[in-house]
């Protein structure tokens, strides 16, 4: 792979967070160590842990910075955390810890950047860890006046296909200029969970930079892991932080319509789980309405 580099070679601060979930964190880490990019440093935000992750992490991977947030703050809080850890970077790459990384990711990322300064964010190819090889974010679409953003998977790139503009990047991995992000305030709390990658895509475009994604850098990610233990507690920020998106993104004209739509959408969901008698459903049906309520309320951050 050819290099843009100036020299020295950019430095890239990686941030993963880690919240119980100490297995797939330490499979992404020795993904990470198998990385070729040298200009790296790797920080572990941990979310208020309560098995030994901090300890098992500092003694298998000492070459880790771990930082301990003492309490869950969410994704946007810990990634915010990162941030303020990673301004001796140029980059900053927020990464799930559910994800594994090819050797060759970062340093495909560090050259897209470095090849066009327009790029304010940019994401690898994401796959399915199982099945394997399959994408899972090939690029995106949105649409405010339906208040959706969703995975465009329908043309995927080759390998050598060059980066390309997408309206908006998953926060499974986020590849951003650490100044764009100071600049910016890093995800919105008021988010917490959720939403918050799409929030801060449109952020980045409105400031004038671009989001893309880049073909040649590739992760796999084992979808889900994340939530595993969370029951449908997933449904509650989806639906309250979908209605935040609209309220900030979305024309001033019609607006209350376009939430109208999305709780419509998202209670459907929840309906349809409820009569396939999926686990959870009925709680995921009220958090729904929690989520709307609160929503309403202007309740915001964790779940209370």
């Amino acid at each position: 792979m050819s290099e843009v580099f100036s020299s020295p070679a950019p430095r890239v601060c990686i941030v993963t967070i880690n919240w119980n979930g100490l297995a797939d964190t330490l499979e992404c880490l020795t993904s990470l160590r198998g990385d070729t990019y040298a200009n790296k440093r790797v920080i572990v935000v941990d979310n208020g842990s309560s098995d030994d992750s901090v300890a098992v992490i500092r003694r298998q991977f000492p070459e880790v910075t771990v930082l301990e947030a003492g309490c869950n703050l969410g994704f946007t809080g810990a990634n915010n955390l990162g941030l303020l850890h990673a301004m001796d970077a140029k980059y900053i790459y927020w990464l799930n810890n559910d994800t594994l990384s090819d050797p060759h990711a970062v340093e495909a990322l560090v050259s897209a950047a470095e090849a066009e300064a327009r790029f304010g964010i940019l994401t690898p190819l994401i796959r399915y860890f199982d099945p394997p090889r399959e994408p899972w974010f090939a690029g995106s679409r949105i649409e405010l006046d339906q208040g959706i953003a969703v995975h465009d998977n329908e043309h995927p790139p080759a390998t050598d296909d060059a980066p390309f503009e997408i309206p908006w990047a998953s926060g499974c991995a986020m590849f951003a200029r650490v100044d764009l992000m100071r600049e910016l305030g890093g995800f919105d709390d008021r988010f917490f969970l959720n939403w918050e990658d799409v929030d801060l895509s449109l952020r980045t475009r409105a400031a004038g930079s671009r989001v893309g994604l880049v073909p040649s850098a590739r992760i796999d990610h084992k979808v889900g892991r994340s939530f595993a233990t969370a029951g449908r507690t997933g449904a509650y920020y989806s639906v309250r932080n979908n209605l935040l998106l609209v309220r900030l993104h979305a024309p001033a004209r019609g607006r209350w319509k376009i939430q109208w739509r999305v709780i419509d959408r998202h209670l459907r969901c929840g309906l349809r789980a409820l009569r396939r008698r999926e686990p959870h459903s009925f709680r995921g049906v009220l958090l729904i309405l929690r989520g709307v309520t609160d929503y309403l309320m202007k309740r915001q951050g964790p779940l209370k």
